[in-house]
């Protein structure tokens, strides 16, 4: 299925303010597709792929969530976006800016859960998307599969494990992916497991089984990005 660009609809409307103009100068360019939209009379809400993302800083996301509002007594426009790896990820972005849940599903036989259980998870991830920072992604579509690996920590100091690692898999095939949860108790865990990925010599990821909470001692930086090669700012 061809994917077309974005139309914003802003004919006729002024950036509410210089930031607003310039985030929309940003995202109006050719690379940008739609995987998924919704709109409502004021608002639209986009997830988009950024066809030009392979060719610029390795492992950077591809995916872009884009909400657009309208204020038409006012005749302004408002616009905010965020990278994000995985669609489910843009899905909950969205979502907490007032899409509602189920209206933003890929096209048929563009973006396919493969399976069941990726199915569930991807819920999982966009009802509990502000329950996790995300600390690091990298999208490595040099493999086949096209792989997508994401770092997350939990927000809640009383969950346990801590640290989780999504991994999509992609088939350009048959325009399906699954994705895939680990638990990680601790931070090294976890970066001990991206650094085997990045080798290409990932064990299987750890079920997400509660385990017993760290010491203080073994909590991760503040701004963690795993020391590998494939990191999300460049090799």
């Amino acid at each position: 299925m061809p994917l077309h660009q974005p139309d914003y609809e802003l004919d006729g409307f002024e950036p509410a303010d210089d930031g607003h103009q310039q985030h929309y100068e940003d995202l109006d360019i050719s690379s940008f597709k739609v995987l998924g939209e919704y709109r409502t009379y004021t608002d639209a809400y986009f997830v988009l792929l950024d066809e030009g993302a392979t060719y610029g800083i390795p492992g950077s996301p591809q995916l872009r969530a884009v909400h657009v509002s309208r204020d038409l007594r006012a005749r302004t426009f408002e616009v905010d976006s965020k990278e994000l790896p995985l669609y489910a990820m843009a899905q909950s972005y969205l979502i907490a800016r007032g899409c509602p849940s189920d209206a933003l599903d890929a096209p048929e036989g563009v973006h396919d859960p493969a399976d069941d259980r990726t199915r569930a998870l991807e819920a999982r991830v966009r009802g509990d998307g502000d329950h996790f920072a995300l600390l690091a992604s990298y999208t490595d579509d040099m493999r086949d599969p096209v792989q997508t690996v994401v770092m997350l920590r939990s927000l809640d100091p009383q969950a346990a494990p801590e640290f989780r690692i999504l991994l999509e898999q992609f088939d350009w095939d048959s325009n399906s992916h699954t994705l895939r949860e680990g638990g990680f108790e601790t931070y090294a865990a976890a970066v001990d497991w991206w650094e085997a990925w990045s080798d290409e010599e990932a064990p299987a990821l750890p079920p997400p089984a509660p385990t017993a909470r760290r010491s203080p001692a073994q909590t991760a930086p503040a701004t963690p990005v795993p020391p590998v090669s494939r990191r999300p700012q460049g090799r």
